[in-house]
């Protein structure tokens, strides 16, 4: 097959050359905030026709960067108006791959102007380019897919028909998914979904645009809902995470097994909420009450499974690693408390926290990284510079590794003070767990 070198070689080779820089640099800093990424369906981020990529945001900055990392052509982004506010993030923003979209947030419910931007936008497809939109308009940490707007279906639409929708459009999904948005080393599931050919919605616009936009859109928002855990409110969000912690606890998966063992789980509580609500309401009840006990008593749900098992073995283990996770705790404490305290003193909206810390850290790591260097190569012992360099990373996820293990000893440590004390409530803890695991089988 022929590569379409249109869509491989820029315009501006500056800007071409800074962008896959900058792309490193995301693709790298992007391994280092999260402990683990899986992508499934990688292939179709490889593509050569014009496409709009859309995706959840549950994760503010990091939601374009996650989804576009995965696509191997260049990607502009449809991004807030507020954000081209100063002279210099106007100019910035608009050199660099961003084409402004206003937001009723944005104007103070004035009208919305954005007859330009889609314009760009249209113009910019049909010479084969990519563009990322999110359609829910404004980012939202909780498991939940928003109405999506109609923006991209009408972007969409507008540059097949003026093409007699011949020019090969289609909207890319991407489903995120993250163990803690919020968190730094939290996990992230990128799911890439099939991908829609806006062609095929050529008779709905010949027969009523307007239906057509809509009936894009719905198209858009039914492949994201199944690309994510889309959950119905925050009490069923809540519930389905202590289900998913039971779950994974009993019987561990990959991360893209779980994730669809968990949409059997919300599918399940969705019916059961419907058919049955005041038993749907009890279990509930008893789920909450479970988690309520366990933290009250300063334990976890892994303490419970895994009873007073092999507590010595693991206090073995990390007392012969404890000078590793000394030395990789010592490196990465820095950086990363500043981080946060830097998002504590900048940052109040949790829905902004991710975006705080993550560029924080891009200013954080490499300071502080780079002081201790400095400090050790001081020392004017080449090798025990290199010997220090070489184990900033293993130290530190011997360090990660190190007090998620500490967690469970000293869960288990507490679960073995109070079996000694409360056998009774030790039974009554495992007939609870028991019926969580038993009930949406």
């Amino acid at each position: 097959m022929l590569l379409n070198f249109h869509l491989l070689l820029p315009v501006n080779p500056v800007l071409y050359a800074f962008y896959y820089f900058f792309k490193f640099i995301v693709w790298a800093s992007l391994r280092v905030y999260y402990s683990k990424i899986t992508v499934v369906n990688a292939e179709r981020g490889r593509f050569e026709n014009p496409c709009i990529v859309v995706s959840n945001h549950p994760s503010t900055l990091l939601d374009p960067l996650n989804a576009a990392i995965e696509i191997k052509t260049e990607v502009h982004f449809l991004a807030n108006a507020s954000l081209f506010k100063t002279p210099f993030t106007s100019w910035f923003f608009n050199t660099f791959y961003c084409i402004p979209v206003e937001r009723y947030e944005d104007t103070g419910g004035k009208p919305l102007n954005n007859a330009a931007s889609f314009e760009k936008s249209t113009k910019h497809l049909a010479k084969g380019g990519c563009l990322y939109v999110a359609p829910e308009g404004t980012s939202y940490v909780y498991r939940r897919l928003r109405k999506v707007k109609t923006g991209t279906a009408r972007i969409a639409l507008a540059a097949e028909s003026r093409h007699d929708f011949q020019l090969g459009l289609t909207i890319l999904p991407i489903g995120l998914n993250y163990s803690d948005p919020t968190k730094f080393r939290s996990e992230l599931l990128t799911i890439i979904g099939e991908p829609i050919p806006v062609a095929d919605f050529k008779e709905d616009w010949e027969r009523d645009e307007v239906e057509a936009v809509q009936n894009l859109t719905s198209r858009v928002s039914q492949a994201l809902s199944g690309l994510i855990i889309d959950t119905t409110d925050d009490e069923q969000d809540q519930l389905l995470t202590c289900l998913e912690e039971v779950f994974q606890n009993e019987n561990p998966l990959d991360a893209y097994a779980e994730f669809q063992r968990t949409q059997k789980l919300m599918a399940k509580l969705k019916t059961w909420k419907i058919a049955a609500p005041e038993a749907y309401e009890a279990f509930a009840g008893r789920v909450f009450f479970y988690f309520e006990k366990l933290k009250a008593l300063d334990i976890n749900d892994a303490a419970v499974k895994a009873g007073r098992a092999d507590v010595v073995a693991k206090l073995l283990q990390l007392l012969l690693t404890f000078p590793v996770f000394l030395l990789g705790l010592i490196t990465h404490f820095l950086p990363v408390f500043s981080a946060k305290k830097l998002n504590d003193g900048l940052n109040d909206d949790v829905h902004w926290e991710p975006t705080y810390r993550y560029v924080a850290g891009l200013v954080t790591y490499p300071l502080f990284i780079g002081l201790q260097i400095w400090l050790v190569s001081g020392v004017g012992e080449r090798w025990l510079t290199w010997a220090y360099v070489l184990s900033i990373l293993p130290a530190g996820w011997v360090a990660e590794w190190w007090l998620a293990q500490w967690r469970q000893v000293k869960g288990r440590l507490r679960l073995r003070v109070f079996i000694k004390n409360n056998q009774a409530n030790r039974g009554a803890l495992l007939e609870m767990r028991a019926a969580v695991l038993q009930v949406l089988k």
